[in-house]
Protein backbone atom coordinates (compact mmCIF):
# COMPACT_ATOMS: atom_id res chain seq x y z
CA UNK A 1 0.00 0.00 0.00
CA UNK A 2 1.86 3.22 -1.18
CA UNK A 3 1.66 6.50 -3.05
CA UNK A 4 1.85 6.51 -7.07
CA UNK A 5 4.12 4.50 -8.86
CA UNK A 6 5.19 2.52 -5.17
CA UNK A 7 3.79 -0.55 -6.67
CA UNK A 8 6.84 -2.93 -7.78
CA UNK A 9 6.43 -5.79 -10.71
CA UNK A 10 10.03 -6.99 -9.72
CA UNK A 11 9.04 -7.66 -6.27
CA UNK A 12 5.56 -8.36 -6.44
CA UNK A 13 4.40 -5.52 -4.01
CA UNK A 14 5.20 -2.27 -2.95
CA UNK A 15 8.05 -1.95 -0.49
CA UNK A 16 8.25 -1.25 2.94
CA UNK A 17 9.59 1.61 2.88
CA UNK A 18 7.01 2.99 0.55
CA UNK A 19 4.24 2.37 2.55
CA UNK A 20 2.29 5.09 3.86
CA UNK A 21 -0.67 3.11 6.05
CA UNK A 22 -1.26 1.42 9.53
CA UNK A 23 -2.93 -1.93 9.01
CA UNK A 24 -5.51 -1.86 12.18
CA UNK A 25 -5.90 -5.48 12.12
CA UNK A 26 -9.64 -5.19 11.97
CA UNK A 27 -11.64 -6.13 8.85
CA UNK A 28 -15.00 -5.27 7.90
CA UNK A 29 -17.02 -7.75 5.97
CA UNK A 30 -13.30 -8.79 5.28
CA UNK A 31 -11.92 -5.61 3.95
CA UNK A 32 -8.74 -4.24 5.78
CA UNK A 33 -9.13 -1.35 8.04
CA UNK A 34 -6.26 1.35 7.37
CA UNK A 35 -5.39 4.16 9.42
CA UNK A 36 -3.63 7.29 7.79
CA UNK A 37 -0.31 7.08 8.81
CA UNK A 38 2.66 9.51 9.94
CA UNK A 39 4.82 8.69 6.71
CA UNK A 40 6.24 12.48 5.68
CA UNK A 41 5.02 10.54 2.21
CA UNK A 42 1.97 10.08 2.97
CA UNK A 43 -0.96 10.69 0.73
CA UNK A 44 -4.58 10.43 2.47
CA UNK A 45 -5.29 8.12 -0.82
CA UNK A 46 -3.73 4.94 -1.46
CA UNK A 47 -2.93 4.97 -4.92
CA UNK A 48 -1.02 1.84 -5.22
CA UNK A 49 -2.10 -2.03 -3.61
CA UNK A 50 0.00 -5.03 -3.12
CA UNK A 51 -3.20 -7.22 -3.86
CA UNK A 52 -4.75 -6.94 -7.45
CA UNK A 53 -8.06 -5.72 -6.73
CA UNK A 54 -8.93 -5.12 -3.24
CA UNK A 55 -11.69 -2.91 -1.24
CA UNK A 56 -9.30 -1.09 1.44
CA UNK A 57 -11.24 1.03 3.99
CA UNK A 58 -9.72 4.21 5.34
CA UNK A 59 -10.39 5.34 9.25
CA UNK A 60 -8.74 7.72 11.35
CA UNK A 61 -8.40 7.93 15.44
CA UNK A 62 -10.64 9.98 16.70
CA UNK A 63 -9.51 12.74 19.31
CA UNK A 64 -9.36 12.03 22.50
CA UNK A 65 -11.70 8.85 22.42
CA UNK A 66 -9.18 7.10 20.28
CA UNK A 67 -12.17 6.13 18.52
CA UNK A 68 -11.36 4.24 15.29
CA UNK A 69 -14.09 5.78 12.16
CA UNK A 70 -14.34 4.71 8.98
CA UNK A 71 -14.94 7.59 6.68
CA UNK A 72 -13.40 6.83 3.22
CA UNK A 73 -13.35 3.43 0.53
CA UNK A 74 -11.29 2.83 -1.90
CA UNK A 75 -11.52 0.62 -4.69
CA UNK A 76 -8.37 -1.06 -6.86
CA UNK A 77 -8.03 -2.97 -9.97
CA UNK A 78 -4.80 -4.60 -11.16
CA UNK A 79 -3.30 -3.06 -8.47
CA UNK A 80 -4.33 0.61 -9.29
CA UNK A 81 -6.47 2.72 -7.54
CA UNK A 82 -9.56 3.19 -9.88
CA UNK A 83 -12.34 4.78 -7.63
CA UNK A 84 -12.59 6.37 -3.71
CA UNK A 85 -16.15 6.64 -2.12
CA UNK A 86 -15.51 9.73 0.70
CA UNK A 87 -18.43 8.76 3.66
CA UNK A 88 -19.94 11.95 5.57
CA UNK A 89 -21.82 10.87 9.20
CA UNK A 90 -24.48 13.08 10.59
CA UNK A 91 -24.07 13.36 14.43
CA UNK A 92 -25.72 10.63 15.40
CA UNK A 93 -23.00 8.36 13.13
CA UNK A 94 -25.16 7.84 10.10
CA UNK A 95 -24.59 8.17 6.62
CA UNK A 96 -25.60 11.76 5.11
CA UNK A 97 -26.74 10.28 1.32
CA UNK A 98 -25.78 11.71 -1.99
CA UNK A 99 -26.96 15.57 -2.94
CA UNK A 100 -25.44 17.73 -5.57
CA UNK A 101 -25.24 20.85 -3.88
CA UNK A 102 -24.14 19.89 -0.25
CA UNK A 103 -21.59 17.87 2.13
CA UNK A 104 -22.68 14.55 1.40
CA UNK A 105 -21.28 11.06 1.03
CA UNK A 106 -19.62 10.82 -2.85
CA UNK A 107 -17.53 8.78 -4.98
CA UNK A 108 -14.93 9.68 -7.14
CA UNK A 109 -13.40 7.90 -10.67
CA UNK A 110 -9.50 7.67 -10.93
CA UNK A 111 -7.47 7.01 -13.89
CA UNK A 112 -4.03 6.22 -15.11
CA UNK A 113 -2.85 9.90 -15.93
CA UNK A 114 0.91 8.08 -17.18
CA UNK A 115 2.27 4.43 -16.44
CA UNK A 116 1.78 3.44 -13.01
CA UNK A 117 0.16 7.02 -11.79
CA UNK A 118 -3.05 7.65 -10.76
CA UNK A 119 -4.70 10.68 -11.08
CA UNK A 120 -8.26 13.02 -10.74
CA UNK A 121 -8.80 16.59 -10.92
CA UNK A 122 -9.22 17.92 -6.99
CA UNK A 123 -12.51 19.63 -6.36
CA UNK A 124 -13.91 18.83 -10.08
CA UNK A 125 -17.68 18.86 -10.01
CA UNK A 126 -17.79 16.44 -13.33
CA UNK A 127 -16.19 13.88 -10.79
CA UNK A 128 -18.88 13.81 -7.75
CA UNK A 129 -20.99 11.11 -8.43
CA UNK A 130 -23.57 9.18 -5.78
CA UNK A 131 -22.23 5.96 -4.33
CA UNK A 132 -23.12 2.77 -6.16
CA UNK A 133 -26.16 0.55 -4.86
CA UNK A 134 -23.15 -2.41 -4.70
CA UNK A 135 -21.75 -0.64 -1.88
CA UNK A 136 -24.84 0.06 0.47
CA UNK A 137 -24.33 -3.30 2.48
CA UNK A 138 -20.55 -2.64 2.97
CA UNK A 139 -21.51 1.31 3.87
CA UNK A 140 -24.01 -0.18 6.52
CA UNK A 141 -21.62 -2.52 7.90
CA UNK A 142 -18.64 0.32 8.64
CA UNK A 143 -21.41 2.49 10.33
CA UNK A 144 -22.36 -0.58 12.26
CA UNK A 145 -18.26 -0.54 12.86
CA UNK A 146 -18.37 3.27 13.76
CA UNK A 147 -20.99 3.05 16.40
CA UNK A 148 -19.24 0.19 17.86
CA UNK A 149 -16.41 2.68 19.46
CA UNK A 150 -13.39 0.51 19.12
CA UNK A 151 -10.44 2.01 20.32
CA UNK A 152 -6.96 2.29 18.47
CA UNK A 153 -4.60 0.29 20.69
CA UNK A 154 -1.07 0.56 19.37
CA UNK A 155 0.27 -2.11 22.22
Amino acid sequence: MGGNGSYSKEMGGVPDVARTHIDTNHRVEGHKVLLWGNNVEHNKVIMNSNSENPIYLFASVEGKSGKIIISGISVYEKHLLTETIDLMFDTNGNIIPFNKTGKSSHSHKWKEVEPGKIGRKSHDGDNRFPIEDKYIHLIDKIVEFNKKGIVWNTE
